[in-house]
């Protein structure tokens, strides 16, 4: 028996879908984090500036704040919405938690015990989730951020139930 491990090479996850195996990637609401700090401090900025307070150090921090850690922000919900991904293969899945992980993981089916889907305040509105791997070994994996995690968890269901 196999046993999971990291894979060398992790082209096979940027391969486009092949004929038995599907790939399933990150839902938009990665995003949200970002855009609800972006509207926050920018309202805020708006509030100083109505008010009368742009000169004040307030202010500055804001403005601060809004123009270096949103675009970080933005940059890592990017990155990480380009990196996530988990692909099925015929009795294996594969996936890659995201940026800034450099590793892409493989996980035999046989290992595998037990598929959950956790959600969110934002996945309960916008739809995704994160699929939580339960391996027989004892081990607990998390992919965060995935679009579709209850139609993932259900086809890794079916896989388990093919192998055996």
């Amino acid at each position: 028996m196999r046993s999971v491990h990291d894979l060398e090479d992790s082209t096979e996850l940027e391969m486009p879908d092949r004929p038995g195996g599907k790939t399933f990637r990150p839902h938009w609401q990665l995003f949200v984090p970002t855009l609800v700090i972006l509207a926050g401090y920018g309202l805020s900025l708006v509030y100083l500036w109505a008010t009368g307070r742009s000169g004040s150090g307030l202010f500055r921090l804001f403005a601060i704040v809004a123009a270096i850690g949103v675009p970080l922000l933005a940059a890592h919900a990017f990155l990480r919405y380009e990196t996530v991904r988990v692909r099925l293969g015929k009795q294996r899945i594969l996936f890659h938690p995201g940026w800034p992980r450099r590793d892409a993981r493989e996980i035999p089916s046989e290992l595998v015990s037990a598929v959950r889907v956790k959600r969110g305040l934002a996945g309960r509105l916008f739809g995704g989730g994160t699929l939580v791997i339960e391996t027989t070994t004892g081990g607990r994996i998390a992919v965060a951020d995935l679009r579709a995690p209850d139609v993932l968890a259900e086809e890794i269901q079916r896989m388990r139930a093919g192998a055996g």
